[in-house]
């Protein structure tokens, strides 16, 4: 067949390498099915082939051309909105609850003797520290409250409250802000 009566190619320089890619990526892809190459050999000869991801397309050569802008950015996760976490620890004649909401914690101080018993002797305070928590706790020990928190990235803190000295008997509410000081390690991911 002459040149001249061939049929143009129709496609531009840049879509012509897009099918020559396809077209090697298919022809590879026959000859692994078969069984004749594996992905490792195909690695081998430079070749590098990727499978499809969450964002159903295909890369294929380092560097190549794919839509990498059409997958979604994982964001880091925000903790729900509104009050979602409790807990509580009591100390002698005094109990303190903490409540996680829209990440923040705050702790409230309730007297468990005198005639105040079973009320709340402050409001609800905020301790301060991470503004992404989505788990809190508390224990109590020598007129300290520790708090411990796991944020929304998975990072774990502690942070110490003094109790108000000046007041000894029941419900001595927490100085705030508490200092959040104390990094722990990541739990592991399950």
């Amino acid at each position: 067949m002459s040149p001249e009566s061939r049929t143009p190619f129709s496609l531009g320089p840049l879509a012509r390498e897009r099918y020559r890619k396809a077209g090697k990526l298919a022809s590879l892809a026959l000859v692994m099915a078969v069984g004749l190459a594996t992905p490792a050999a195909a690695v081998g000869r430079g070749e590098t082939v990727r499978p499809t991801d969450s964002c159903d397309h295909h890369t294929t050569d380092a560097g190549g051309d794919h839509d990498k802008d059409k997958c979604p950015k994982p964001k880091p996760p925000t903790p729900p909105a509104g009050c979602f976490d409790i807990d509580s620890v009591v100390h002698g004649e005094t109990k303190y609850i903490s409540a996680v909401c829209n990440g923040q914690v705050y702790v409230l101080t309730v007297a468990e003797t005198g005639p105040d018993a079973g009320h709340a002797v402050s409001g609800w305070l905020p301790v301060g520290g991470p503004s992404n928590v989505i788990d809190a706790t508390l224990a109590e020990r020598d007129a300290v409250v520790y708090v411990s928190v796991l944020t929304a990235d998975g990072r774990v803190q502690e942070g110490t409250c003094t109790t108000s000295g000046g007041n000894p008997g029941p419900g001595r509410p927490i100085n705030v802000p508490c200092s959040f000081v104390t990094d722990f390690p990541t739990p592991p991911a399950s």
